[in-house]
């Protein structure tokens, strides 16, 4: 039996709504979940002390320190290779083959989250 393309194109948006619904379910209740297990134990001193007993008490102020360093310095180192590389690239190169190709990766790049970059960085290094 043939189906028409108004009915299958209704079947199928309904289909990717219902998926994506599920999907936001589940991870409101993770969420959730996180929430409700995790906030009564947030205090002060969880968030300024240092870790003791091999990280198995204390707080988590070196992590967030840490982070914090981590961040400052990638932020420092990248911005003048950023800044210069866009500078150069629109103020002294001549439009070719390969200034087409690094614009074009460039505006790709922008558009695609940095998750997706980690993920296939990790699956290509495997």
């Amino acid at each position: 039996m043939k189906m028409n393309a108004n009915t299958s194109q209704k079947i199928a948006k309904f289909t990717i709504w219902a998926a994506a619904l599920f999907v936001i379910a589940i991870l409101f209740s993770i969420i959730a979940y996180i929430l409700v297990k995790g906030i009564p134990m947030l205090s002060w001193e969880f968030l300024t002390d240092i870790p003791r007993d091999m990280g198995r008490s204390g707080g988590i102020s070196s992590s967030i320190v840490g982070t914090l360093v981590v961040t400052a310095v990638a932020v420092i180192v990248a911005t003048p290779f950023g800044i210069g590389t866009a500078i150069y690239l629109t103020e002294y190169t001549r439009e070719g083959k390969i200034t087409r190709i690094i614009r074009f990766s460039a505006e790709s790049l922008a558009g695609i989250p940095s998750i997706v970059y980690g993920l296939f960085g990790f699956i290509f290094f495997l």
